[in-house]
């Protein structure tokens, strides 16, 4: 986030076998520094599809969303429904790992499709309930 860039990255071999919360605490401990501030830009925000996310099978399109916490400095992990796991895993992505922040204080949305993914600003957003940006 900070330079506002995106890039594709192939999945390292180690992480393969992993998906959801158990790629989320592989990623977290692996790649973060362990005393970074959770708020800081040294931390990670994850969302990343289960190993069966994608496909049709009953409730395997959820998704994790994680990072290290605030109020515990260790692995926080949350699980949501929807769709947004199942078009993650349909899209073949294993995870969207957010690096840094933005330097210019603005808000952002991120739009991925099979074609691209962009960072879009969405400073309309800023203060809006759940209910009203959706």
């Amino acid at each position: 986030m900070t330079n506002l860039t995106t890039k594709w990255e192939p999945v390292p071999e180690s992480y393969e076998q992993f998906g959801g919360r158990g790629l989320i605490a592989k990623i977290l401990v692996e790649e973060v520094p362990p005393l970074c501030e959770p708020l800081g830009p040294h931390n990670k925000l994850i969302f990343a599809p289960g190993l069966l996310g994608g496909t049709s099978l009953s409730s395997a399109g959820r998704l994790s969303v994680g990072g290290k916490s605030p109020l515990t400095g260790g692995v926080k992990e949350a699980n949501a429904g929807g769709t947004a796991g199942v078009v993650l895993g349909r899209l073949d992505i294993k995870a969207i790992v957010v690096e840094g922040q933005p330097s210019d204080g603005r808000l952002y949305q991120l739009y991925v499709s099979p074609d691209k993914v962009e960072l879009l600003p969405a400073d309309e957003w800023r203060g809006l309930g759940t209910y009203a940006t959706t």
